[in-house]
């Protein structure tokens, strides 16, 4: 088994002196570009042969850069401006072709540039929800991790903001990786005992053998017992590749892990993957358990799902409950774990229970 070389390592997005290529689409982009680039003094070079536009930069200004030769630009305009960076004194070749992408991505990718620092100084964080057996709320079947990340200040950044700026700039597989080895550290820290949920993505892993590697050997590095750590699929409806992903949670299992999937009854196409992925527990969505007491829509399809998993094996949890009323209904209907805000919020070590 090898390692996987780019969820392991953590690129720069530009070198520190180097040139900006643009193809843009037409004549009139050309013109706004130029024009920009004038605005702050910078000479641009126009090839003869190719609608080819070079602009030689020096970091920390690739931004002051970037921000004014687009913004003149319509959305489209950026998409559609094709872009290259390259280092001092070197042109495109043909190997730099799968480098090409979109001046609106290099723009995404320098205004997330934060993240590179971020994951390289591992100011990664956890928080952790207790999940709770239905029929005891006070000492929890698991917790789930869930990643937080720490500005320079100590401010907290929240999870959407980490995977949004993860995909500007291409960092998703890095991202993921590190938050799971970061969570499993965490927990094992924080005394965090029983049953661990570790959140994934499926589209930042290629091959699963070599990308869930340098996970599995910090679950081993904390001498964590593999059948009490369960893989968590988040995004499952985004999910492209049914195939790939069932590789993924084939790959997990065979190294003696559990699987799980979120948000089922989401979509149609959540309940369409159960057959060929098989996984151990599922999450029923939120939106589901949200009111479910005042939705007859929602109690019959809650109601079917839990039926459904149990005829299945499957374990089922219900994430989500914020009121006493959607804890009711989830009892009287044989659910087996249930999660949320009523009976525990995200907190930085394991669950106590109040003996109040």
């Amino acid at each position: 088994m090898t390692y996987c070389e780019k969820c392991d390592s953590i690129p720069e997005i530009a070198p520190q002196t180097g040139t900006l290529f643009l193809w843009p689409p037409v004549a009139h982009t050309t013109g706004k570009i130029l024009a920009g680039a004038k605005s702050i003094s910078l000479d641009v070079e126009k090839s003869p042969s190719v609608a080819t536009l070079a602009i030689k930069y020096s970091r920390p200004g690739l931004r002051a850069l970037i921000d004014a030769i687009a913004k003149d630009l319509l959305p489209e305009e950026l998409v559609d401006t094709k872009a290259l960076i390259m280092p001092e004194n070197r042109t495109p070749e043909i190997d730099d072709i799968a480098r090409l992408t979109s001046l609106n991505a290099i723009r995404a990718a320098i205004g997330a540039e934060w993240l590179g620092d971020l994951l390289r100084d591992n100011r990664l964080n956890s928080v952790f929800q207790p999940i709770f057996p239905i029929n005891n709320f006070n000492v929890p079947f698991a917790h789930e991790c869930l990643i937080r990340g720490a500005a320079p200040d100590g401010t907290v950044i929240n999870p959407g903001q980490l995977f949004d700026a993860a995909q500007s700039a291409t960092l998703l597989f890095q991202l993921d990786r590190a938050a799971r080895a970061a969570n499993v550290r965490n927990a094992t820290k924080a005394g965090i005992n029983g049953n661990l949920f570790i959140n994934f993505t499926p589209s930042s892993i290629y091959d699963p053998d070599s990308c869930l590697r340098s996970t599995i050997e910090v679950v081993e590095e904390c001498e964590l017992d593999r059948k009490n750590v369960v893989f968590e699929v988040i995004e499952t409806e985004k999910v492209r590749s049914t195939a790939h992903l069932s590789a993924i949670l084939e790959s997990y299992r065979s190294s003696g892990f559990r699987v799980a999937l979120d948000d089922v009854g989401s979509g149609y196409s959540t309940l369409n993957l159960l057959p060929e992925l098989r996984p151990d527990i599922i999450k029923i969505d939120r939106e589901l358990v949200d009111h479910v007491d005042h939705d007859n829509y929602k109690q019959a399809i809650v109601s079917k799902l839990i039926a459904l998993a149990k005829q299945l094996e499957i374990e089922v949890i219900a994430e989500g409950i914020e009121r006493q009323e959607e804890l009711d209904f989830l009892i009287e209907h044989d659910v087996d774990y249930v999660q949320g805000f009523l009976l525990g919020r995200p907190a930085n070590g394991p669950f106590v229970a109040n003996p109040a």
